[in-house]
């Protein structure tokens, strides 16, 4: 293929071939190779890169690093599916994939940019939940059922309302979460409420144990201040 650009060169604008090497290039420490496009002058034979080439070449070794350090494995992506009881079609469909794309995965196929987003935004039990309620249309009655009773959609019901707050949180911190709020028979919106009572009580005490009272003002709180009760901590 060959177009004419500018060699700098050659100082004027000649045909150019566009060629294609592997290179290599690490990133993040990792070595990855990629495969690169640049322009050749067909006169001069001086290659580089013509304008949006750079910024291919930057995008395919991301891209590159991606596939090899961050893509989900196999048996991570069967772990992630059997969490909410899906079969490969139906958590497929869920995700709004093609029907035999989660086989090819769990095959060793490696997912591209946009379904390795929609994997990654899945394992979050809230997020999955709302793609299911926009797409259990599209798979049948038995699926739905076994989907609705796994243990991934019913933690997304217990954090219900507060998916913004479960997704701050670590795995670990929302089942002792979770944990506590059963033990003290809780939902989960009471539980966090104590806890959140609870910290600003510590605040607060804290407020007056750290003050610096300038020479005008006594450090004797005054009389109408109600000390905090400590004693009504989260359980």
């Amino acid at each position: 293929m060959s177009n004419r650009q500018p060699c700098s060169r050659c100082g004027t604008t000649r045909d150019i071939e566009i060629v294609e090497r592997v290179e290599q290039v690490t990133i993040k420490g990792k070595e990855v190779s990629f495969n690169a496009h640049y322009s050749r002058c067909l006169t001069c034979g001086d290659e580089f890169e013509a304008p949006g080439q750079l910024d291919e070449n930057l995008e395919a070794a991301r891209e590159a690093y991606a596939l090899l350090y961050e893509a989900p494995s196999p048996a991570d992506l069967v772990a992630l599916r059997t969490r909410y009881g899906a079969s490969q079609k139906a958590f497929g469909a869920i995700l709004g994939f093609g029907e035999l794309t989660m086989n090819s995965y769990e095959k060793g196929a490696p997912p591209g940019p946009a379904n390795r987003l929609l994997l990654k935004l899945a394992a979050d039990p809230c997020t999955f939940k709302a793609m299911y309620d926009i797409n259990s249309g599209r798979i049948g009655a038995i699926q739905r059922r076994r989907i609705e009773e796994s243990e991934g959609v019913r933690s997304a019901l217990r954090w219900s309302g507060l998916g913004a707050l479960s997704g701050c949180l670590t795995p670990i911190q929302r089942e002792k979460i979770e944990a506590c709020a059963e033990r003290n028979d809780r939902t989960i919106p009471e539980q966090v409420a104590i806890y959140v009572g609870a910290a600003s009580f510590q605040d607060y005490s804290r407020l007056y144990i750290e003050a610096r009272w300038s020479d005008e003002t006594t450090t004797e709180l005054p009389k109408t201040v109600v000390q905090p009760n400590h004693s009504q901590g989260a359980a």
